[in-house]
């Protein structure tokens, strides 16, 4: 075959989407939508959302936020999520069923075989305990607030956002069993009194209490009297965005502060997704703009309408998009059991309409006859072949993957044109041969080379499918958008590399071009 034999791939490297197309590094991609980085380094289609069938009633106001599990007696878990207005439900699975009218529950705990909800600030009714055998029990003196943990035989509690006063306050119950669990007046810590910044969220910590501000993270230790505790600042001008950009895995959290996201290790922050800047295509009608949640080893990162996927096996970045379903929202992880790993997740669009119900999304990290319709997509580096200066000649082009379906593949030339002045225009024509002209919009002849096929199959079998025929560049990027529906008929579509048969033709000129 004439040309040399240059591979493209294996894409290591995963997305960036910071450097300039033609800088990014040889492993690394400028797409990679619904796909994620194995450890060989080829992308594989990621699993399909599943609708449940589930919905959550909602009032004229008010979308289904998730709080997430309670576990029984029995190991039976239930989730738990409100409609956002003043109705609080748990899911087994099938349904989701009302456990009190009376308030929507901004957080819930576990702590002493119940759940315990927390009524968001401004609400009439207090929150309380739920258990599936006793049902819901208020606690008149419970403190209103955003963010709630179980620590020592104490539950504490914050205001969130939504305070306009106190909002330095960390509240503290009594220890389990002393009455009243919860004072008239409860016991706070204050963390940063007047400087301006509210406690967001509060999140246990190897016997400690980390407190996430707007733009700082303390530290908060006692031994058995929370009055002698020691609050300390770890992270100076750095915060959170939101009380739902928070997730724990293992002895790690991962959260965002300003459109960054940070890996908390050991008291230290650092940032992961620096080639990674996040970007929103819109931001009409979604409720619930930011989340960080995990599944399955993947730090699922919803940004307005774009969802960011950071494998913590790789440590790369794609993006996933559903067609179907719109808007992704947070994921909840369900307990552990056997098969699979799954999360329930939520639309995080306003649902609209007259009759409104929010409906239940469950993703299963598997292959399975479960089916959604996507467009899996990857777009390469501009290459030029370490030689800028030298026209090219790409004679053949082909595929390294396996895939079912439709593929449609781009050979893409960069060219660069100069822009067409009137005076240039004056010096070629006359008025003359321009009356004789259709004026329409200016536009570059395109030198893509787009080919379609349809490779069915009886099964998921790698080979290599040839795609370009010759032609002459100096740069080119190479695209593939591979057509599935995510279940064993069509997937996992897998890329390994582009193979490419290039030649050198001759030096530049002494135009530019």
């Amino acid at each position: 075959m004439p040309g040399k034999t240059i591979q493209i791939g294996p894409f290591k490297g995963g997305l960036n989407l910071h450097s300039d197309n033609s800088s990014v590094d040889d492993s690394e991609v400028v797409t990679c939508e619904n796909f994620e980085l194995d450890f060989d380094g080829s992308l594989v289609s990621r699993p399909p959302f599943e609708n449940t069938s589930a919905t959550m009633p909602l009032q004229a106001t008010g979308n289904i936020h998730l709080l997430g599990y309670y576990t029984a007696p029995g190991n039976v878990s239930y989730l738990l999520g409100s409609d956002g207005v003043s109705k609080t439900y748990y899911f087994d699975g099938s349904s989701w069923t009302l456990i009190t009218s009376t308030f929507a529950a901004s957080d819930m705990a576990q702590f002493n075989g119940k759940a315990w909800l927390l009524s968001p600030v401004g609400t009439v009714n207090p929150g309380g305990s739920w258990s599936l055998t006793v049902g819901f029990v208020p606690d008149a003196n419970m403190p209103r607030g955003d963010t709630i943990v179980a620590h020592k035989a104490r539950l504490w509690v914050a205001q969130g956002k939504a305070a306009t006063a106190n909002n330095t306050y960390v509240y503290f119950s009594n220890v389990l069993g002393d009455t009243p669990f919860w004072k008239t007046v409860p016991d706070f810590i204050d963390v940063g009194s007047g400087d301006g910044q509210n406690v967001i969220k509060l999140v246990t910590y190897f016997g400690s209490i980390l407190i996430f501000r707007d733009s700082s993270i303390y530290i908060y230790t006692f031994s058995s009297d929370p009055a002698t505790g020691a609050i300390q600042l770890l992270v100076p001008g750095i915060g959170l965005t939101d009380k739902n950009c928070l997730v724990t895995y293992q002895s790690y959290l991962y959260f965002m502060h300003n459109e960054k996201v940070y890996e908390f290790l050991n008291n230290r922050a650092n940032q992961i997704n620096q080639k990674v800047p996040f970007t929103s295509g819109s931001q009409t009608g979604i409720y619930q703009p930011y989340s960080v949640s995990i599944f399955n080893q993947r730090v699922m990162v919803s940004f307005w309408d774009q969802l960011y996927v950071f494998n913590l096996l790789t440590r790369t970045w794609t993006t996933w998009k559903s067609t179907k379903y719109g808007t992704i929202g947070r994921f909840v992880t369900v307990p552990p059991a056997d098969g699979p790993e799954q999360a329930i997740v939520h639309i995080s669009t306003s649902v609209t309409g007259t009759t409104r119900v929010a409906k239940t999304l469950r993703i299963t990290d598997a292959i399975t006859s479960i089916a959604e319709t996507m467009t899996c997509t990857v777009r390469t580096k501009n290459y030029n072949y370490e030689a800028s200066s030298v026209q090219k000649r790409l004679f053949s082009g082909g595929i390294d993957g396996i895939f079912r379906g439709k593929l449609v593949a781009r050979a893409i030339p960069i060219f660069y044109t100069k822009q067409l002045t009137w005076g240039q225009v004056a010096k070629q024509f006359t008025w003359g041969d321009l009356a004789q002209k259709t004026w329409g919009t200016l536009s570059t002849d395109t030198a893509v080379v787009e080919i379609t096929i349809n490779s069915p199959g009886s099964s998921s079998q790698r080979k290599y499918q040839k795609l370009f025929k010759s032609l002459f560049f100096r740069q080119i990027a190479f695209e593939a958008v591979f057509s599935t529906d995510g279940s064993l008929q069509t997937a996992p579509v897998r890329v390994f590399s582009f193979m490419t048969y290039v030649l050198a033709k001759e030096n530049v000129s002494k135009a530019t071009s």
